[in-house]
């Protein structure tokens, strides 16, 4: 607990109650929860009473509900944190905790979650969000999902399930994933911000999907970095395809992938259309469950989207079940991060 009350007024805003008995028992994760309206108390309460769970922190998010928080700085790239579910990664990646629990409007647990390295997922299309009815910075009005990050993906799994049970979510079906359709990129119509092409980078991460007899289709994602154009495609995608996969960022790494910045004439469109953000930042949006795997790449991984309710969500899962063992971080990456001081 030391180590958390070493980070308050940074990325901790407060220690949950009852922090003090929270300790690192084996079995036990430790979490945190965002500091915002829409995770309401009740919900907070039932979750810290889950066994084997012990709630920790009071994450910290970004002011205004941001897609960047420049008030932290992001461990892993040294950029600014991004938002607006910004403590929480900060403090898996310090070691203080196992997962977190955000809100996603427009990418705000899946952007996190890549930006750091870590595995997120956002409960959209399984019913999975808040009472709260808000409006984006760029005028799209949204209720905002709940979701985990976590410092893999079975822990943010082992969280999932947790808020699920917590919220009173039914957990979606278990999902057979042959024959399902997946949206790819076509070759040529998405170049990364490192200026790859987005299709390239993507195919090597898939062998899984197609060996479990899922069938690729090639989707012309032109302009998914401008988000009424990932949410058109995200709205009209579901009558050719069962689930779609992108490789999105460097998140927030060469650009600002921020609203707020975007508005403010060439210099600020040009800096967010380098932000690394896809479909991530409308998967909320769109009535989907999304997760984010991370790959090897900084600040870059996987966006898998389903269609809205339980068979997508639960193609959704058992595609993220299937693909996350191949897609492990670098033993370097675990000895710099998790790790208390």
């Amino acid at each position: 607990m030391a180590a958390a009350q070493a980070e308050l007024g940074r990325s901790v805003v407060a220690l949950a109650p009852g922090a003090a008995d929270t300790d690192r028992e084996d079995g036990v994760l430790r979490f945190g929860v965002k500091d915002t309206a829409a995770i309401e108390d009740g919900l907070r309460r039932r979750l810290a009473a889950e066994p084997g769970l012990g709630w920790l922190t009071v994450d910290r998010a970004a002011p205004g509900g941001r897609a960047v928080d420049t008030g932290l700085t992001n461990p892993l790239t040294g950029r600014p944190m991004t938002g607006s579910t910004s403590g929480g990664p900060v403090n898996i990646l310090l070691g203080l905790i196992d997962f977190c629990v955000g809100t996603d409007g427009g990418g705000s647990v899946l952007g996190p979650a890549l930006a750091t390295g870590l595995a997120g997922v956002i409960g959209a299309g399984m019913g999975l969000v808040s009472s709260v009815e808000r409006v984006s910075t760029d005028g799209y009005p949204f209720r905002p999902s709940l979701g985990v990050i976590g410092r893999d993906w079975p822990t943010a799994r082992a969280g999932l399930a947790a808020l699920l049970r917590a919220a009173g979510v039914a957990p979606p079906p278990a999902a057979d994933l042959a024959g399902v359709r997946v949206a790819v990129p076509r070759p040529g119509s998405v170049t990364l911000p490192d200026g790859a092409d987005m299709a390239a980078e993507l195919a090597p991460w898939l062998a899984p999907l197609w060996a479990a007899g899922a069938v690729a289709v090639e989707v012309d994602m032109s302009g998914i970095a401008a988000r009424d154009r990932s949410l058109d495609l995200l709205r009209r995608l579901w009558d050719s395809a069962d689930l779609a996969v992108t490789l999105e960022g460097p998140v927030d790494l060469y650009g600002l992938g921020d609203s707020v910045v975007g508005v403010l004439g060439r210099p600020g469109a040009q800096l967010q259309a380098l932000g690394g953000k896809y479909l991530l930042r409308s998967v909320n949006l769109a009535g989907c469950t999304g997760v984010a795997l991370p790959v090897p790449r900084l600040a870059s991984g996987l966006v898998l989207a389903g269609p809205p309710g339980a068979a997508g969500a639960g193609r959704t899962l058992a595609a993220a079940d299937l693909l996350a063992p191949s897609l492990r971080m670098p033993p370097v990456f675990g000895r710099y991060f998790f790790q208390l001081p």
